[in-house]
């Protein structure tokens, strides 16, 4: 019961991320009404009488308790699970609510994992074998060796970031909330490309020469409107000098029809 919502806390706790207010409620409920479907009269029964409490005088009225708690602990369960949905929403709002705070107390582990990786992806590609990081380097070494727990780390921070834009329902594509800004419009295709792809997606963006940042779902948003800015605003100006000069060369079409109009209109032709 409540499998869930212990399975998204533990991404979060087990890198030692403290959770909102709520989403502690939320968990502390739960484990009470857990615990509540767990108690047995049947063995507080017999334990009374191994004891000795259970007594001729009082056997009666124990067995009419203990029968009355059976009643109810058949039923208990189904209560219990029908607690959950509300459960859920209360821990996920919590989630919900907080997502900026999370990602800054995630991208102190991210940031650590993630100087790692640049390095590594720096001196060599995600496929190279030993001889090859050897060759590279003493850093390159360094990082090999931490690679792996470096590697963990960003992937347990993956999934603690896609439950939080799956809560906001963002739907900024996820290679932005790991790549650091500016970025062109060719850059974030760049790095929109190698999400999903083989291999490891962070060593692939760094070995690429970008930098790796836990942005926001904010800053993400504003990464991607900035490239697309930038774009457009660029495509306007190479039209306009391309129109102008068109407009300049006495041979472009533009311009002999302009000659021809202005002929007419002299009488000329």
């Amino acid at each position: 019961m409540f499998y869930n919502l212990h399975s998204t806390a533990r991404t979060f706790t087990n890198l030692g991320i403290e959770l909102p207010k709520a989403c502690t409620q939320a968990l502390e409920l739960a484990e009470a009404i857990t615990e509540a479907t767990t108690t047995t009269a049947a063995a507080e029964l017999n334990n009374g009488i191994t004891d000795g409490s259970i007594t001729p005088a009082n056997v009666v009225k124990k067995l009419r308790e203990a029968a009355q708690a059976m009643l109810i602990a058949e039923r208990l369960p189904q209560a219990a699970q029908a607690t959950e949905s509300a459960l859920t929403a209360a821990f996920n709002a919590g989630i919900r609510d907080n997502a900026d705070n999370l990602i800054d107390q995630l991208s102190e582990p991210f940031n650590t994992a993630a100087a790692t990786v640049t390095t590594a992806g720096r001196h060599f590609q995600p496929e190279a074998n030993a001889a090859t990081v050897l060759a590279a380097g003493v850093e390159a070494a360094a990082a090999w060796q931490d690679l792996t727990e470096a590697r963990s780390t960003l992937s347990q921070i993956r999934n603690a970031r896609a439950i939080i834009a799956d809560l906001e329902r963002d739907n900024t594509h996820p290679a932005l909330f790991y790549t650091a800004g500016p970025l062109t419009a060719q850059d974030v295709w760049n790095v929109q490309s190698n999400w999903g792809g083989a291999g490891d997606f962070f060593h692939h963006l760094t070995h690429e020469g970008y930098s790796l940042n836990l942005n926001t779902s904010a800053e993400a948003k504003a990464i991607e409107e900035a490239a697309q800015a930038t774009a457009e605003e660029q495509a306007a100006t190479a039209a306009a000098t391309a129109r102008t000069k068109r407009e300049a060369d006495p041979h472009s079409e533009p311009a002999l029809r302009k000659a021809l109009i202005d002929a007419s209109r002299a009488g000329t032709v």
